[in-house]
């Protein structure tokens, strides 16, 4: 077998040169391109896990504001119910007390128009006395009255220091009711002249405005003995009492 050495020389040349174009025309410009690829897929997925990475830190950051909604909203809704709460308490308070002093008015209303009441019940019952007593005047008849205030109203002049009327004043006004005739005048004199001289004047006169009483009316002085004075006095300590 026969080999060319320059046909081989000459295709060992060519395949160099080939290798060499394949080289530096097809294998370098690939492998670049393989390269820029794979550092662009490398960059893509760096972005992409970089993303993931960041949109789980926004997913937390996320929650972590739900959170925080949902405590705040927690915080406002115990808030307004404290507040509702409040004021809740505050207008049933009000109203308690609203109520208490309307019944404490009531209550005092009801005392004043009891005590009126009471009041009112005794001065009728005082002025009954008063119509009662004036009509047993009128039926009794004046001598046995009189006679008898006499004896009383000289018990009373004798309970008096002696000697308190004298000099009290040249004129005596006695005023009576029923009025004295002639025979009791006289016996009124001779019992008043121990207690007040001799030298005074004695008048009588009748005073309607007198319930089975007389009133001694000096100049400086005035004694009162009759019902009307009793019934007032009963009727100031009934008044006082209400």
């Amino acid at each position: 077998m026969h080999i060319d050495l320059w046909a081989l020389a000459l295709q060992a040349t060519n395949f160099a040169i080939l290798a060499w174009l394949l080289q530096r025309f097809l294998y370098r410009p690939i492998t670049r391109v393989v390269a820029e690829r794979r550092a662009l897929v490398e960059k893509q997925f760096a972005e992409a896990t970089a993303a993931r990475h960041q949109a789980e830190l926004d997913r937390q950051d996320y929650e972590r504001r739900l959170a925080g909604i949902a405590a705040e909203r927690e915080r406002v809704l115990a808030e307004a119910r404290a507040r509702a709460e409040a004021e809740r308490r505050a207008v049933i308070e009000a109203a308690e007390a609203q109520t208490a002093a309307a019944a404490q008015a009531q209550r005092r209303q009801l005392d004043q128009e009891r005590q009126m009441a009471v009041a009112e019940l005794g001065d009728r019952a005082v002025e009954l006395g008063l119509v009662l007593a004036e009509r047993l005047l009128d039926q009794a008849g004046g001598a046995a009255v009189t006679a008898d205030l006499l004896e009383r109203l000289c018990a009373h002049l004798a309970s008096m220091p002696t000697g308190h009327l004298r000099d009290r004043g040249p004129v005596l006004q006695v005023a009576t009711r029923p009025g004295l005739d002639p025979d009791g005048q006289a016996r009124w004199r001779q019992r008043l002249v121990p207690y007040v001289g001799e030298a005074v004047e004695i008048i009588f006169v009748t005073d309607q405005t007198l319930i089975a009483g007389a009133e001694l009316r000096f100049p400086s002085l005035i004694v009162a003995f009759s019902w009307r004075d009793s019934l007032a006095e009963a009727r100031a300590t009934m008044q006082v009492g209400s």
